[in-house]
């Protein structure tokens, strides 16, 4: 009618393979189970013999027996007839090989409807002894089909856990910030690896010599662990936070111990195995903390992730029952594997799919702040262009009026107006400087800088200043210098000047000394220390909280001197964090102040030493002109701009270098002018009504019928980082910014006639 587990009492004779069939004093042991007598008290490793009367039909032909799993070794015998045998049988450790075949065996017909069915059993490489499944009887087909279903199970729930595996680490590949995906893979190949030594058949058993059984057994605790810790990673993962440390140190802990009981003997490494898996389900019962807190706290996927890990923690309880042989429990092994995997998978997708609807979200907020980002830099272009060029009017025929023959009274008046107009252009500035820097639109241009050059420079401009009987400005070198580093030549002066600024500022006699230092970090790294000390009047102790606050002036109550932004520090203190660097400052009210920064910079190999001024946009910049320019470099110079203030500023200034310059109100003109007039220098405004001076450079350049390329300096009120390179690299050669100033026309005109003339963006 089917099969029939031959489950229940079988007689054992222990320490005996040849027993009595009628002997007095039978003993009685239960299958599957650890082996035992009638009073259920365990046998130890050893050697016994099993045996089982199966009583059948009259004319009961082709039958099957397919065997459990029996530790370690077993002969089955039939009407005391050996039928199968699996290992080397043996009355010691060193006389048995152990093995764990599971086959379907055919049964010799009855002749007297009676079946005598014998197990010869030896332990002696493992701590639980006996039959763990059970053994089944049944017709041919029938034991097939049991079998078949049987490894069938185990293949479904391997080829599923492993392609979830392999889907998941595809995942992890493509999103690697996404750990989740290689933890996950990594515990579902473990799990499948291990079915096929823990599975319902063993399947492993069946294609491995004898022999091997310990190294088996041994590797099956290791697997173990490495599922144990995967898994313990994979959940802190997920649930990674500071309360729940406690929970996975633990469960590291309790994984690792398993590695200590390797080198242990095989029995004794077996009875530690089982204690291992019980401490394992201790750890991984606290496991649940974070795991049922995440559902608490609605965390996406956190149900899905509870069921999954329940099921785990049945499944390690399942293995603890299977180890200790309790009966019918392999069946159910495979399935918690199954069941974990699945939830598991469910609960990532909802995960991932969180995931996505929060980068959406991030991706339309970053869009918005971008978008707020580039209105506020277009406004602030806008403001600063449209600032700048009445400016240009204003301090322009200010410069103008100064050379001429003025009133003390008209000179005081005049000096009024230059001051203002100084300090709104300070502010346009230092406003523009602070919303790069918090906007994130700063950028760094690292190039090789001589150091000692450079502060000579910026003191030596300060000196000549300074009334030299009142206040001294000394710098001193605690130790050598390298001749060049590589940093932000403009930012390390723009810092250099705001602190000797400050310094001066609020010093009206003693001294002002600057400390260098180079501290090696290592090979072709240092750390540069730069101290600024003054004698002033200090800070009070109750404002040194607001002093590298925007717009706070510390003693704008104490003295006229101090007219400023307010700005300059907090610059300051953003530039230097730009450079990787900090500021602290140390002072004594009514007796000065020393601010002291450093920064790590890099060791350039530069070899030729270059000019610490190099363009207008320096900050330290040439400061006197030349009346008489136009006699050294003779040459032709036009004048683009479609604002007739700015024209006749520029017109004036070159004037006074001794140059009469041509002038065009709009790009077709200058375009025209260009061809007629073959300029050398052409001062291009970027804003003209007609055609932008970018493009105007763009058709210059083009042009096939100007048989000398003029050399191109952008002239714009715009001060943007962004405006130069735009300008630069659409042709143009230079880059000035307005208000014009004197002294720095003339200088970009030296700097040009220099160079021949060579445009460099040809």
């Amino acid at each position: 009618m089917g099969n029939v587990p031959l489950n229940g009492e079988w007689r054992i004779d222990w320490q005996n393979w040849d027993p009595q069939k009628d002997s007095t004093s039978q003993e009685y042991t239960i299958v599957p189970g650890h082996w035992t007598n009638s009073n259920s008290k365990k046998y130890p490793t050893g050697y016994a013999t099993l045996s089982l009367i199966i009583l059948v039909s009259e004319n009961t032909k082709g039958l099957y027996l397919q065997n459990g799993i029996t530790r370690n070794a077993f002969e089955i015998l039939i009407q005391n007839n050996l039928v199968y045998q699996s290992g080397s049988i043996g009355k010691s450790y060193t006389s048995e090989i152990p093995n764990l075949n599971i086959q379907t065996i055919a049964i010799p017909d009855s002749k007297n409807q009676e079946i005598q069915l014998s197990l010869k059993i030896s332990c002696f490489h493992y701590h639980v002894c006996g039959v763990a499944t059970p053994y089944t009887l049944g017709t041919h087909s029938e034991i097939n089909k049991l079998y078949l279903e049987t490894v069938s199970r185990d293949i479904i729930v391997f080829a599923s856990l492993f392609t979830l595996a392999f889907f998941h680490f595809v995942l992890y590949l493509f999103w690697r910030d996404e750990k989740t995906h290689i933890y996950f893979a990594v515990v579902c190949f473990l799990a499948a690896i291990r079915l096929l030594s823990i599975g319902e058949t063993r399947i492993i058993y069946n294609y491995l010599p004898p022999g091997i059984y310990e190294t088996i057994v041994r590797l099956n605790g290791v697997s173990f662990v490495l599922l144990y810790l995967s898994f313990v990673l994979y959940v802190k993962e997920i649930y990674n936070s500071p309360k729940y440390r406690f929970v996975y140190r633990t469960n590291f802990i309790i994984a690792l111990i398993l590695f200590f009981a390797l080198p242990l003997d095989i029995i004794l490494y077996s009875k530690f195995l089982a204690i291992h898996l019980i401490l394992s389900l201790v750890g991984l019962l606290g496991l649940l903390y974070p795991i049922i807190h995440g559902v608490i706290l609605k965390k996406p996927g956190s149900k899905f992730f509870l069921f999954s890990v329940v099921a785990t923690i049945t499944l390690f309880s399942l293995d603890i029952l299977t180890e200790f042989a309790k009966r019918g429990i392999p069946y159910l092994a495979q399935y918690g594997f199954l069941v974990f995997g699945l939830s598991q998978a469910l609960f990532i997708a909802e995960r991932m799919i969180e995931n996505f609807r929060n980068k959406e979200r991030l991706k339309q907020e970053k869009e918005n702040a971008e978008a707020k980002v580039n209105f506020k830099t277009s406004f602030l272009s806008t403001m600063s262009h449209e600032i700048r060029t009445p400016m240009n009017g204003i301090l322009g025929m200010t410069q103008m009026l100064q050379q001429t023959e003025l009133s003390d009274e008209q000179k005081e008046y005049l000096n009024l107006i230059q001051f203002s107009g100084d300090n709104l252009l300070l502010l346009v500035n230092d406003i523009l400087d602070l919303t790069k820097l918090e906007s994130g639109q700063f950028e760094l241009h690292l190039e090789p800088v001589s150091v000692r050059k450079l502060l000579h420079d910026c003191i030596n401009i300060f000196k000549t200043q300074l009334d030299k009987n009142k206040l001294n400005v000394e710098l001193e070198f605690i130790n050598e210098l390298p001749t060049f580093l590589m940093t932000d030549q403009r930012r390390f002066a723009q810092i250099l000047t705001n602190l000797l600024s400050n310094a001066v500022k609020f010093t009206e006699e003693g001294s002002i000394l600057i400390t260098v230092e180079s501290v090696p970090i290592y090979e072709r790294k240092i750390r540069l220390k730069v101290s600024v000390k003054d004698t002033g009047i200090g800070i009070p102790e109750e404002r040194m909280g607001n002093l590298f606050q925007p717009f706070s002036q510390v003693h704008s109550h104490l003295t006229e001197k101090t007219v400023g932004t307010g700005l300059g520090l907090a610059i300051t203190k953003k530039l230097i964090e730009e450079l990787g660097g900090s500021i602290f400052v140390n002072s004594v009210y009514g007796r000065g102040s020393n601010f002291t920064f450093h920064f790590e910079a890099e060791i350039s190999s530069e070899l030729n030493e270059r000019n610490t001024i190099t363009s207008q946009n320096e900050l330290i910049k040439k400061t006197n002109w030349d009346s008489k320019l136009a006699e050294k470099y003779p040459l032709k110079i036009l004048i683009a701009d479609d604002d007739p203030i700015n024209q006749k500023v520029t017109s004036l200034f070159l004037k006074k270098l001794g140059y009469t310059a041509l002038q065009a109100e709009n790009g077709e003109k200058t375009l025209d002018m260009v061809r007629t007039y073959l300029p050398d220098l052409v001062f291009l405004d970027i804003q003209m009504p007609d055609m932008d001076g970018i493009t105007v450079t763009r058709c210059v350049r083009k042009s096939e019928t100007i048989p000398k390329q003029p050399v191109i300096i952008a002239l714009t009120a715009n001060v943007l980082e962004e405006e130069k390179q735009r300008c630069l690299s659409g042709g143009m050669d230079d880059f000035m910014t307005k208000p014009l100033l004197l002294h720095d026309l003339d200088f970009m005109i030296r700097k040009w006639a220099k160079k021949d003339l060579t445009p460099s963006n040809l």
